[in-house]
């Protein structure tokens, strides 16, 4: 037997199965809180433009030319009464969810489980490959379980709708994968494993 295959089997052949279960939880926590992040983005979006639409129809000379065209001078006060209504209601709502900020703690989040991502991501690599010994490798599992959970002590709450979201990105369109050809591609020329192809 050699060197390596005694290392290897000497390994703890639970260690890698509980490092690759933590892997997956930050994946998808990670592509959660991106996910989350787009909803929160898109709904400022909306508000904002909501807003401003709301608040160019809300200009009294154009809507009570308008309203007064069409009806009588109380329907044409209850319209522009209405309209101001939505408009406050809108400005209050602004004040209160405040979308563009969670999408920046989310986007935060997210960044922030990256690193531990790629760096659970890295330590798997090692265990494999057998350049670490079981003892390093718990060590660098705690210190990744720690950053995850300073991240999660921050990290603001996400919908079921950011969570279903990331998991048909995760499984159905592979958000995170790519094939051997896709990453020849992105490499230049003389880092590329099959120049053939590529």
């Amino acid at each position: 037997m050699t060197n390596d295959e005694t290392a290897a089997a000497d390994r703890d052949p639970y260690l890698l199965a509980q490092v690759r279960e933590s892997f997956g939880r930050v994946v998808y926590s990670h592509k959660t809180h991106e996910k989350q992040a787009d909803l929160c983005f898109r709904r400022h979006r909306w508000q904002q433009a909501a807003l401003v639409a709301l608040t160019a129809v809300s200009t009294g000379t154009f809507l009570t030319a308008m309203v007064g065209v069409l009806g009588t001078p109380v329907l044409t006060s209850l319209v522009t009464s209405f309209i101001a209504l939505l408009v406050t209601a809108l400005s209050l709502s602004a004040t209160t969810f405040k979308f563009s900020e969670e999408a920046d703690a989310h986007r935060d989040s997210a960044s922030r489980l990256w690193d531990v991502r790629e760096s659970y991501l890295s330590l798997i690599a090692d265990l494999m490959s057998g350049t670490a010994s079981d003892a390093e490798v718990r060590a660098r599992r705690e210190e990744l379980q720690e950053a995850a959970r300073a991240v999660y002590a921050e990290a603001s709450r996400t919908s079921v709708k950011a969570f279903s979201t990331a998991q048909e990105g995760l499984k159905d369109n592979e958000e995170m994968t790519f094939t051997p050809r896709e990453i020849d591609l992105f490499l230049p020329a003389a880092l590329r494993l099959d120049e053939g192809e590529a």
